[in-house]
Formats: structure tokens, sequence, C-alpha cells
């Protein structure tokens, strides 16, 4: 019997154990907020030493991507850095150059959607890395600069 008891202690030791986990790791994702940005990073291979790295951002409604090329006196440019070197990339998507009363600059933005790419030459390695600076309004606040890295095989 005394088996019997410390099996049921045990089990409902365990259920507690699980449950306050799973509601703190609840409570926790539940707290934390997500981009307005998301980054999609490819690799497309143009002939063998040349690639093209392609890097796209899908921006929520009313959000904004600013471009590299932005007036340092307004928002922070987005940035891209390969293998520790600032690199700027070409900008594809459609840009709006526009007066921005936030910053009180005229700022050059993206809407929806942004597409950059930046040819490469094949090194050694077999892959090649960095990562993007990047900030995004939606005309009332700003979200602090942040970094997104990626990393991709050729």
């Amino acid at each position: 019997m005394n088996n019997l008891k410390m099996c049921n202690f045990s089990n409902m030791s365990v259920f507690v154990l699980l449950f306050s986990l799973w509601s703190s790791g609840g409570t926790t994702l539940y707290g934390q907020k997500s981009s307005p940005v998301s980054w999609i990073f490819e690799l497309k291979k143009i002939n063998t030493s040349e690639y093209e790295i392609i890097a796209t951002a899908s921006i929520k409604k009313d959000w904004l991507l600013y471009s590299q090329f932005t007036d340092d006196t307004g928002p922070v440019p987005t940035q891209f850095v390969l293998e520790d070197e600032v690199v700027t990339f070409e900008e594809k998507s459609k840009s709006l150059k526009e007066f921005d009363p936030m910053f009180d600059v005229d700022v050059i933005k993206f809407k929806e959607m942004a597409v950059f790419s930046k040819k490469v030459h094949r090194s050694e390695k077999k892959n090649i890395s960095g990562y993007v600076t990047y900030m995004t309004c939606d005309g009332a606040k700003c979200l602090p600069p942040a970094d997104v890295n990626f990393n991709l095989n050729y």
C-alpha cells in the first residue's frame, strides 16, 4: 500500500511540475511580441563562382521599413553586414520618399514588402553569414533597431 501511495504522489508531483512549466511557458510566450517585419534570406546561384543573396522583408500593414539610404538624422537605416563587413545591397522594391513628421526629415521607406539583393563571389568557405539591422515604425511609434542573423550554404 505504501508503494501505491508513493506512486500516486509521484504521479501528482509530475503533473504539478508539468502544469507549472506549461503555464509559465504559456505566460512567457503570450507576453512576447513578434516583430512586424519578418525576413527570408536566399542564395541564388548565378554561375560556378557567383551567387546572389536575396533578402526579402515582409512588412505588416501600417508598418514601415527604412531604406539603407535614409538620412542619418532620421530613423535608423537598414544595414547589411556580411562576414563582419558593412555592405550595400541593391534595393529591388519600389520605395517611397516623403517627409516624415515624426523625424522631421525626408525618409525613404518601404511598405508591405522590401527585396534587397547582393552579388557575391563564392569563397573557399561552404557558407556565407551575416545579419541585417533594421528599424520599423507605424507612424505613431517605432520599435528599437533589431538584428536578424542569416547563414546561407553554397
